[in-house]
């Protein structure tokens, strides 16, 4: 969801320095527009990721015009903390353009191809029981929606899975409760949710020791609570400003 979010910040910046107002629900539909305009085919809901704050469920009815609806989500109390603990994010090194990706997977949902349709409900079904996981604060059922969403994300657009991050996967998989490519696959983020918090060195150990991934990097997660904000720069120009 990279350009999707760099696009609302944008916007958001373009509106306070030309005077206008704006709300985050109104930003996550017009970066629709401009995904469309400058053709890099953005997800409909990528955007809520990084504008929204906290742990969020998005959802669009089956109608025209389309509407995201955000739901963030209540945790239960200490769960934001553990759930940092235990998440990481592994840069793969491997770089990809996710138009490609998202081009094949509308031409198969065109087709009505059974397999695609009902891995889209599937999809939907999953995105429910992971934020059910999130209200009860159940690591153990998040980690399954997890990897239930990678398995799914493989149907629906075959080849996000590089055979080098399959052996990053498939060497990480006796430390993680579940994990899978963030944005379209085919490389960019790898985030896992670990069995046991603070893992960031084991789980760099692991990778250093396959042959042939490439470069790679270990992240550490906290969680935006805030989401989009304008803020001031500098108390001593005030109108310098940045979006974060």
């Amino acid at each position: 969801g990279t350009s999707s979010i760099l696009a609302g910040a944008a916007l958001a910046a373009v509106y306070r320095c030309t005077g206008r107002s704006f709300d985050t629900n109104s930003l996550i539909h017009d970066v629709l527009y401009l995904e469309q305009i400058l053709t890099t085919c953005g997800g409909w809901q990528d955007q809520v990721g990084g504008l929204f704050g906290g742990v969020k469920l998005a959802r669009s009815a089956a109608q025209l015009p389309l509407r995201v609806e955000v739901e963030q989500l209540s945790l239960p109390q200490h769960f934001q903390s553990v759930l940092q603990q235990h998440l990481l994010l592994v840069y793969t090194g491997k770089t990809r353009l996710a138009r490609n990706l998202l081009q094949d997977v509308v031409r198969s949902w065109y087709a009505r191809l059974p397999s695609i349709v009902q891995n889209a409900e599937q999809l939907v079904t999953n995105a429910e029981e992971c934020a059910e996981a999130c209200r009860e604060g159940s690591l153990l059922r998040l980690g399954e929606c997890m990897d239930t969403y990678w398995q799914q994300k493989k149907l629906m657009a075959p080849g996000c899975e590089p055979a080098a991050v399959r052996s990053m996967m498939n060497a990480l998989q006796p430390l993680s409760l579940g994990q899978s490519l963030a944005g379209a696959g085919g490389g960019g983020f790898l985030f896992l949710l670990t069995r046991e918090p603070q893992q960031k060195k084991p789980v760099t150990e692991i990778l250093t020791n396959i042959q042939g991934i490439g470069s790679f990097s270990v992240h550490s997660v906290e969680l935006d609570m805030d989401g989009i904000s304008v803020i001031q720069k500098s108390s001593e120009h005030p109108e310098q400003q940045q979006t974060t």
